[in-house]
């Protein structure tokens, strides 16, 4: 029995043995069965290297670098970040040499900028097509740099988020600064961009692994943090700034991303910190006594800001057959003048016409922000405008573009004016070669609102003929003076064109002063620039004053004593109604009444309450009586409908060249004849048709509308 058992355990044993022999080799042949795979797959690799060409072998290296560097796809959006950066800033600057030098002598704000860059690249991570997402947030970067390279060169302001509400103004004016090819060929562009993305989004590739949603979520956090507080350190040590007085410079020195992702964030007027019901009301118990000691006029009141209105007599290296603004210098030299600083260099029109109206600088809104289009067009807001009107004065706003144009229509009924008169309710307008109305026009539309009513009027005009873009070429204009401008021909035909602009316009004014002095009201006719045009003048090339500065000048019949004085645009509603003895609104008092070092402070608070605040200072919350606004002065009718064969001629009275005929709901294709006949096409009018004309802009937004005329 013994020996049974003995061999029982030798045999089991041996089993054993052998199983474990087995699982010895199970696992020697699962360790080294990826080894030999490796070796396999190495040596094909190395065969087919071998019948690559080097090109390709290159691109092979490329891409197997690209995929073994970037173990996690942050180091990816790096990649990305820091040559979009530099082409931002190149294209910014349109200039390789002055990008790069951006680059490398301001290391830390190039640095910072493209962790902006940076930070909108790590969204691409929440997606799982990764590469479309890298691929479409760098093409939206692109864009923006490539729009504001074209930006510059029609204007000195760079591109900022307030163009996107811009959008639909410039939209309708594009024949102005494109040509038919340059329209078709962004049109092209914009096409395939979108058909390249759609294309991309379908075959880009799928990230199937973990995409680690939380920790994308904490990594954008940190970055954001870190963005946050690189930004506080720059403001804090003077690096960058967030006061952008002027935006051009503030592009050049604390880079695109920054700039404009500020003009995205930055908006309106922030809280003081010491805003409260308190303070305003005794805020308000200090203004309500500050009364203007001058005895009290009541002229017509004439105020035009005139288009990038200034003398070029003091343009170093400007050569002129005569001066091209002979009238603009004899008032200078006979009424009270001096120089006006506006907020912006050839662009910003709305923000030196919002600093006039109001006495509120456009500083305190965001960088690049028009108040204008973001702000004033739905708040009423106090402005000479409501100050006359609560004289007695009636009160006519002129612009001789579309009524659309900055908001402009919202604006003035928001700042309590009685009508306005746009472009499409003017007539007989001339148009320059590059599609802007002539000045000369306004004259009988001003003539007009002086009539409109018994007693005294406030007109206040904005003019446009000398608005850019300028254009190169020959006879673009009448040349009445000539001009020798430095060695470059274009440059030389743009200034030439603008030059002759002032020309026509110098005469413009003096013609409405002569129709002033003929009218035989008592009146004061205020003249100011609006800002600089866009041709690129340099501080060097006018040292009598600054960029910043145009010139203003009161002309009046009534012997005003007014002394010669420098003063900021928000200062020329001030002095005009020092001068006339009327008491202004609070930020006019707040002029009179505090010194510069509160200033401020003051206005800031007052302007914040009656724009975004609870209006402590307003009874009833009430900043301007409730105003309905009439476009337009005359009175458009409908007197006779007739058919003639396949068309219908409508006789009325003021039609303009934007009436447009509709029968019922339907608009007819209009033609404008004479200011009373309308011409319609292929349309005739049935028995108890109801035939109305409206105005029409450009846009198609309907201005205005007739009576109803039923068709018999």
């Amino acid at each position: 029995m013994s020996k049974n058992n003995n061999k029982e355990k030798n045999n089991i044993k041996k089993i054993q043995d052998v199983e474990l022999d087995t699982d010895i080799l199970d696992e020697t042949e699962d360790y080294s069965a990826p080894i030999s795979v490796d070796m396999e797959d190495a040596a094909e690799e190395f065969d087919d290297n071998n019948n690559l060409s080097f090109k390709q072998k290159l691109k092979n290296r490329i891409r197997r670098a690209w995929d073994y560097s970037i173990h996690t796809w942050i180091f990816k959006c790096f990649l990305i970040a820091v040559p979009m950066e530099l082409l931002l800033e190149i294209l910014g600057r349109r200039s390789i040499f002055l990008g790069v030098k951006f680059m490398l002598t301001q290391p830390f704000v190039f640095a910072y900028n493209t962790s902006i860059v940076f930070f909108t690249l790590l969204f691409a991570l929440f997606l799982k097509k990764r590469v479309f997402g890298l691929v479409t947030i760098s093409t939206l970067w692109l864009a923006c740099g490539i729009i504001n390279f074209c930006v510059l060169s029609y204007r000195v302001t760079p591109f900022a988020a307030i163009d996107f509400l811009m959008f639909m103004d410039v939209f309708s004016m594009l024949d102005v600064y494109l040509t038919k090819f340059q329209q078709i060929l962004l049109l092209v562009v914009i096409i395939l961009a979108i058909i390249g993305l759609v294309i991309l989004f379908k075959k880009s590739p799928r990230f199937d692994g973990d995409r680690k949603v939380k920790g994308t979520m904490i990594l954008c956090v940190m970055a954001w943090i870190f963005v946050w507080g690189m930004t506080n350190f720059a403001v804090k040590h003077n690096i960058i700034s967030d006061d952008f007085a002027n935006l051009g410079n503030a592009y050049k020195s604390y880079g695109f991303a920054y700039c404009f992702t500020n003009s995205i964030i930055d908006n309106g007027i922030d809280k003081p910190d010491d805003y409260s019901q308190e303070v305003m009301l005794e805020l308000k118990s200090e203004l309500v006594p500050v009364k203007v000691t001058e005895k009290k006029k009541t002229p017509n009141v004439i105020v035009i800001q005139l288009e990038t209105f200034f003398d070029p007599n003091v343009v170093n290296g400007l050569n002129m057959s005569e001066n091209p603004v002979p009238n603009f210098t004899k008032y200078k030299e006979q009424y009270p003048s001096g120089y006006l600083t506006v907020p912006a260099i050839g662009a910003g029109t709305a923000n030196t016409e919002f600093e006039v109206l109001t006495g509120f600088p456009s500083s305190f809104f965001g960088a690049g922000e028009y108040p204008y289009k973001t702000t004033v067009n739905e708040e009423p807001v106090e402005s000479l405008c409501s100050v006359l009107k609560g004289e007695g004065y009636g009160a006519y706003a002129i612009h001789n573009n579309k009524s659309s144009f900055y908001d402009r229509k919202n604006v003035y009924e928001n700042m309590g004016f009685d009508a306005f008169i746009s472009l499409e309710y003017m007539y007989d307008v001339e148009y320059t070669s590059t599609g802007w109305a002539k000045d000369e026009s306004l004259i009988k539309d001003i003539k007009k609102c002086l009539e409109d009513t018994e007693g005294q009027d406030f007109v206040f005009t904005i003019s446009l003929q000398a608005h850019g873009k300028y254009p190169i070429g020959e006879n673009t204009c009448e040349e009445h003076v000539s001009v020798t401008y430095g060695e470059d021909v274009e440059v030389q035909q743009q200034m030439t064109y603008y030059i002759n602009q002032l020309y026509e316009m110098d005469v413009f004014i003096s013609h409405l002063k002569a129709e002033l002095d003929a009218y035989g009201e008592d009146y004061v006719l205020v003249l100011y620039g609006d800002h600089l045009p866009t041709i690129g003048f340099t501080e060097e090339q006018i040292t009598e004053h600054s960029l910043f500065q145009t010139e203003y000048v009161i002309v009046n019949n009534i012997g005003l004593s007014l002394q010669d004085e420098d003063i900021m645009a928000s200062q020329l509603s001030v002095k005009l109604l020092n001068a006339l003895g009327i008491d202004g609104s609070y930020a006019h008092k707040a002029h009179n009444l505090y010194s510069e070092e509160v200033l401020e402070d003051k206005l800031l608070l007052i302007s914040y309450d009656m724009l975004f605040g609870k209006k402590y200072m307003f009874e009833d919350s009430k900043v301007v009586p409730d105003n309905q606004m009439n476009m337009g002065v005359d009175t458009i009718s409908v007197v006779q409908v007739n058919n003639e064969r396949t068309h219908m001629v409508v006789k009325g009275e003021n039609f303009t060249e934007y009436s447009v005929v509709y029968i019922g709901d339907k608009d007819c294709t209009t033609t404008y004849v004479d200011r009373q006949t309308l011409y319609v096409e292929d349309a005739t009018a049935q028995s108890g048709d109801e035939i109305t004309v409206k105005q029409v802009d450009k846009s198609h937004h309907i201005l205005g509308t007739t009576d109803v005329f039923i068709f018999q």
